[in-house]
């Protein structure tokens, strides 16, 4: 019986190579090559190097059942705006990030980025469409988008007057001229592309007690803000909004509410120091499933505009932009 017959092949092979090995003693060394032929081994490959580090799956915060968040750019159109006809004022802008840089915003504008915007009214209808041909600056270096308007004003009601036409509710004139919100998307392709005003998803707001209360999430229970937490120490509007542990008393949530006064310290009896807050709108600007809060402060001597989104939790609103958006 042969070797190889008697013995496993790994060790058969193994007894070869030290026969062979002594041989090469012999005649004064050998090659490899001519080792294996020697011995009829095959030669071992060397051991796979280590595998590639496990990459943990990304955490994602998005309430369930919600969509991948889309770029979007957020105004405030105002009929006379652009010297004498309708233009709109950028917010914030949603594409990698949140962002009310100036430069940022007038750059979608200016590369033709930016689509058609839908104008929202004070229910949260599209009132008309707004499409942008670039961007232009007004007194103190603010940006508008300049374009075409067709459409009505943001603050009309849809009830007819005692003319037979509609007309704009006086609460929303007078807490902001007559403008109104109004959302585009943004293109990665290339400029001036033509795309289509985007169909916003709005929520609803309404006052109960001494806050705002809002269903940031869609869940059926709505977050409440205390009004005192829209401002900081200094009356700006805060960075941040976190929810009371009270439970809302039962509302009326609409898209839009105007003139609701914030109370400050009783001690300063100096009217400039009155504030006013207006619910502007309440919209998922980026498809992820939570509104965002866009409010109006109204001050003695100036009005500005901030937006709050729920990046983390519906019971915490961070502030995404602050814009005072006409000079």
């Amino acid at each position: 019986m042969s070797l190889d017959a008697r013995v496993p092949s790994s060790v058969a092979c193994r007894i070869r190579a030290i026969g062979a090995l002594r041989t090469i003693a012999a005649v004064g060394g050998l090659g490899l090559t001519a080792l294996v032929g020697l011995t009829g081994c095959p030669r071992t490959p060397p051991p796979a190097g280590p595998g590639t580090e496990p990459t943990p799956p990304p955490i994602d915060r998005r309430p369930a059942g919600a969509g991948l968040a889309q770029s979007a750019l957020l105004g405030e159109l105002c009929m006379t705006g652009a010297g004498g006809r309708p233009g709109i004022a950028p917010l914030a802008a949603r594409t990698v990030s949140w962002s009310s840089e100036p430069a940022e915003l007038a750059a979608a504008l200016n590369r033709g980025q930016a689509g058609a915007f839908a104008v929202l009214g004070v229910l949260g209808q599209r009132v008309g469409v707004f499409t942008p041909i670039g961007a232009g600056e007004l007194a103190g270096n603010a940006s508008v988008a300049m374009g075409a308007y067709a459409g009505s004003s943001p603050c009309v009601t849809g009830d007819p007057g005692a003319g037979g036409r509609p007309t704009d509710d006086a609460a929303c004139v007078a807490a902001t001229g007559g403008c109104g919100l109004a959302v585009a998307a943004i293109s990665t392709g290339g400029a001036f592309t033509g795309v289509d005003p985007p169909d916003v998803a709005v929520g609803g707001a309404c006052v109960s007690g001494d806050g705002v209360a809002v269903d940031i999430d869609g869940d059926g229970t709505a977050e409440l803000f205390p009004l005192t937490a829209f401002l900081d120490g200094s009356r700006a509007p805060a960075e941040e909004l976190t929810a009371a542990s009270a439970v809302a008393a039962p509302c009326a949530a609409r898209f839009s509410h105007y003139g609701v006064a914030i109370a400050v310290d009783a001690a300063i009896a100096d009217p400039r120091h009155k504030v006013t807050l207006d619910v502007l709108g309440v919209l998922d600007l980026d498809g992820d499933g939570r509104q965002e809060l866009v409010i109006g402060l109204r001050y003695a001597e100036r009005r500005t505009i901030a937006v709050y989104s729920a990046i983390d939790s519906a019971a915490r609103l961070s502030l995404i932009g602050e814009v005072e958006p006409w000079p």
